[in-house]
């Protein structure tokens, strides 16, 4: 099963998905997952934790999360009590972006989210049921597809992303902290992981500095946030690498041993299979 969840409507001209109401259970919870959109889930029942970017957070009712593009998160619902929640897919591409003061923008909130490391707000009941409204009427708008139901459910997305702004400015304990899921040192090893990237950080070094078995390590690791250790360290370091390759004039072979490939061999293959195009190609699409 591949990492990448490729999330897309093919419609280059839209880049807008929505999935409604979907019931997720472990057994067909989606692949741990990075990808290009922007990300808005709204839980209405069940429980489960969702690993975000290092953190985990508890999922129930009236729980929302904000996810950045090349952001690694997977949900893990609970098997007794499912989740039920509406993800909201786009690129920021289709924000409105022009800016009238410099308090707001529509990306605030992700960008603020991924500064301190927080992606989850509880919205109060009011806020709730308002939310449930807007995304009942974008599914409404993307069923009957009648002249501008794109451009209608674009304009509520907006309603949704300021209302969240508005309420998370209006009271911030709405950002919550993340929960005590998992042993600690699994949470220490993401800290020492994320710090020391640029290093080869084998399984068996890793393992040392949990002080555990090698055996015990890959078993928790993967049970806690539902991913092996070569693919999470291969989702870091592709996201990393993709940072640098557009933000910094950097050499593709410096570009590699900072985000700690074996070899440009293996940048290049692992670089491709996550991202479908090699390091340099990428950097000419992408490149500011």
């Amino acid at each position: 099963m591949r990492t990448v969840q490729k999330v897309s409507n093919n419609n280059l001209l839209f880049p807008f998905s929505f999935i409604y109401q979907d019931t997720k259970s472990p057994q067909n919870e989606l692949p741990d997952h990075i990808h290009d959109y922007y990300e808005i889930v709204f839980v209405y029942s069940g429980k489960g934790t969702f690993f975000i970017d290092d953190h985990f957070y508890d999922m129930q009712k009236g729980d929302v999360f904000l996810i950045p593009n090349d952001t690694i998160h997977r949900a893990m619902p609970d098997r007794d009590e499912p989740v039920t929640s509406t993800i909201i897919f786009f690129s920021p591409t289709l924000l409105y972006n022009i800016l009238i003061d410099d308090v707001f923008s529509f990306l605030n909130l992700f960008e603020m989210a991924k500064k301190v490391g927080n992606y989850k707000m509880a919205l109060p009941l009011e806020n709730q049921q308002k939310m449930e409204e807007q995304l009942l009427t974008i599914y409404q708008e993307m069923q009957k597809s009648e002249l501008g139901h794109k451009h209608a459910s674009l304009l509520i997305v907006h309603q949704i992303i300021l209302d969240l702004y508005r309420a998370h400015m209006d009271n911030k304990q709405h950002l919550n902290e993340p929960n005590t899921y998992g042993p600690y040192w699994v949470k220490e090893i993401l800290v020492y992981i994320n710090n020391n990237l640029s290093h080869p950080l084998s399984l068996t070094e890793l393992a040392g500095q949990a002080l555990v078995s090698t055996s015990h390590f890959s078993r928790v690791f993967k049970q806690t946030t539902g991913m092996g250790l070569t693919v999470y360290l291969n989702s870091k370091r592709v996201i990393k690498a993709k940072e640098l390759l557009i933000e910094t004039n950097s050499s593709v072979s410096s570009i590699a041993e900072i985000c700690g490939f074996e070899s440009m061999t293996h940048f290049h293959r692992i670089f491709k299979k996550y991202i479908d195009i090699s390091p340099a190609s990428f950097r000419k699409a992408h490149k500011k």
